[in-house]
């Protein structure tokens, strides 16, 4: 993101054009955050970068321009403009009150996967190239999707599981939510 990064812009740009066309090409992204540092805003840092676009990673409503949802379609309009792309992340919640205590009003419960179909919907709503999850095992902030078992740690830590759900649960949905944005979106001849 240019709050990140800005100074190293031309270190982005000379290390992926160095591998553009190459056995090391790949898609390149960036976080983008939504902010501005002088002239230069995220998308301007996503092109003259040379990045392919950028993701928007977090996994809580409203916390960055980038991860609020109501955002997602003027953002993958204004990346298609410039021929980038811009992926926004679905977060099955999120709450990293146990490392970040100061961090509390990012706090999202996961009603019960709720909140993670508001996510889907808005980001297959705003018909992006790709949709990235945030995250599978991300335990500290609470945004895994990984099976889950009920755990108290010998020192009385609990760990958030998705009781009344199965272990499983946010693995099937997200299964659920991909096979339903892929048949949404289409395919390339």
């Amino acid at each position: 993101s240019v709050q990140h990064s800005h100074q190293d812009l031309s270190a982005w740009s000379e290390a992926i054009a160095s591998v553009r066309g190459t056995s090391l090409d790949a898609i390149f992204l960036c976080l983008y955050i939504g902010e501005k540092v002088g002239d230069l805003d995220d998308l301007a840092f996503v092109t003259q970068g040379g990045f392919d676009g950028a993701y928007s990673y977090f996994a809580a409503t409203r916390f960055t321009k980038g991860s609020t949802p109501l955002n997602w379609k003027t953002i993958v309009k204004s990346f298609a403009d410039r021929g980038k792309i811009f992926i926004p992340a679905v977060g099955p919640g999120y709450d990293d009150r146990r490392i970040r205590p100061w961090n509390k009003q990012n706090w999202r419960p996961r009603k019960q996967g709720a909140y993670y179909d508001e996510m889907w919907t808005a980001a297959i709503d705003a018909n992006p190239a790709a949709i990235s999850v945030t995250s599978f095992n991300e335990w500290g902030e609470a945004t895994q999707i990984e099976a889950a078992q009920p755990y108290t740690s010998p020192n009385g830590l609990k760990h958030e599981d998705y009781l009344p759900e199965d272990p499983h649960f946010y693995i099937r949905k997200t299964k659920e939510w991909a096979q339903f944005y892929r048949s949404q979106t289409p395919s390339e001849s």
